[in-house]
């Protein structure tokens, strides 16, 4: 019978476990059903390895609810990343570690046939030197080892650690890698510099931590390699509503996040249905690099042009686009900042005096809906509301009928 391990095979697995069980789903193990109930337990189990201070349950219809809870302003460094430290491996890979970092830290420079001899030497064990081989091809391509030619010869040396260096001519290095490894994107790599260092996030908290986006950062990389190509890509888009995988097809153009929730989406243009398409990030795995596209600027300029159209994410499901109109009462002695606040957040929509007290706002996009989170901050305030496509009208007036009778009683 196979032994439970906490190490992770397939980050994509892992990653998908703590989005719907954990994050988003607030599943039962009831709710289960792609493999036996056993490997949901060994995942909850290898989970809880990594998040057991942080991980909470509740009791409801359909049995106990476990789910991730924690407060982003209390902790120093996302929890998520212990995720990425422990992947798997044979007893060969961490016998031959370190061996072939003890045989090289002297600064030696050897072929893979010394290698071979001296670590098999050294450990009482013979090792073929094709196995060296891919190990020290494997260490070189991570930055762990440098080869260098001598002739016909290929030598493998360590590589030389520069961030000591760095941070002793740049002193506040350390606290820039504290800042960003918890704010900016790949910030697993600033984690490994600073557990590397024998360093904690002792001087930064955060109000807003989308400690998440770990999660994504690996399709994040492929996207932004194949945006550096000017490449399309391939990949598997799944979906939460439907339950369905699709494969799409497209040039990646742009990454957006949400200033409101936080999450991140891949903008690309589809060439089947000519037209940009967001994706969230969190529902993409499995992406290809294809091949080069000529066209890949003048899209992105094309992009750029109609970005401000856009109210979030949305390009719109017609031709034609969308003009919302919100007629809103101010006090402009006593609420001044309401009329800074919609020149601030109205994302180059038009805002004029009608009269005393009296403003409207106008916004052209492709897609009014995703306006109407924003348009609800100001409900006691609106007048009038009036939109080319009346669905959101008469949705925002359904909605507002709706919280009447929730909260409201009638006298």
């Amino acid at each position: 019978m196979a032994t439970f391990s906490e190490l992770v095979k397939n980050f994509n697995k892992i990653r998908d476990y703590m989005r719907d069980f954990y994050i988003y789903g607030f599943k039962s193990r009831a709710d289960f059903s792609r493999k036996s109930l056993r490997t949901y337990d060994n995942e909850k189990r290898r989970i809880e390895g990594y998040l057991g201070e942080y991980m909470k349950w509740s009791y409801a219809k359909g049995g106990k609810k476990i789910f991730i809870s924690l407060d982003s302003s209390k902790i120093s460094q996302n929890p998520l990343y212990a995720a990425w430290k422990s992947k798997s491996f044979t007893s060969n890979d961490i016998e031959l570690h370190f061996y072939l970092l003890d045989v090289l830290s002297k600064g030696q420079r050897l072929p893979v046939s010394a290698l071979t001899e001296i670590i098999s030497r050294k450990s009482a064990k013979t090792f073929d030197v094709q196995t060296i081989r891919l190990k020290c091809i494997e260490y070189a391509h991570e930055g762990i080892l440098v080869s260098e030619k001598s002739g016909n010869t290929l030598l493998y040396s360590v590589s030389t650690c520069y961030f000591s260096a760095l941070s002793n001519a740049f002193p506040r290095l350390l606290d820039s890698i504290k800042f960003f490894q918890e704010t900016a994107p790949f910030g697993e790599v600033g984690n490994y510099i600073l557990d590397n260092e024998d360093e904690k996030n002792d001087a930064f908290s955060f109000k807003h931590h989308y400690i998440v986006h770990t999660l994504e950062d690996l399709v994040l990389f492929d996207i932004l390699q194949s945006i550096r190509k000017n490449c399309g890509i391939q990949f598997e888009n799944y979906s939460e509503r439907t339950q369905a995988t699709t494969f799409y097809e497209g040039i990646p153009l742009k990454i957006f996040v949400s200033v409101i929730t936080g999450r991140r989406y891949v903008c690309i243009y589809t060439a089947k249905r000519s037209r940009f398409t967001c994706f969230r990030l969190d529902y993409v795995k499995a992406v290809k690099c294809l091949a080069l596209c000529t066209d890949a600027e003048s899209l992105r300029d094309q992009l750029e042009r109609n970005l401000g159209k856009v109210w979030g994410v949305g390009f719109g499901r017609i031709s034609r686009n969308e003009i919302l109109s919100m007629k809103l009462s101010i006090d402009e002695e006593r609420d001044s900042y309401m009329i800074e606040r919609i020149n601030r957040e109205g994302r180059g929509g038009k805002l004029e005096k009608l009269d005393t007290n009296l403003f409207l706002y106008t916004k052209e996009c492709f897609d009014a809906s995703e306006m109407a989170p924003w348009i609800k901050t100001f409900i006691g305030r609106i007048v009038a509301l009036e939109c080319s496509n009346h669905k959101i009208v008469d949705r925002f007036y359904e909605d507002v009928k709706q919280m009447y009778n929730m909260y409201c009683e009638e006298g």
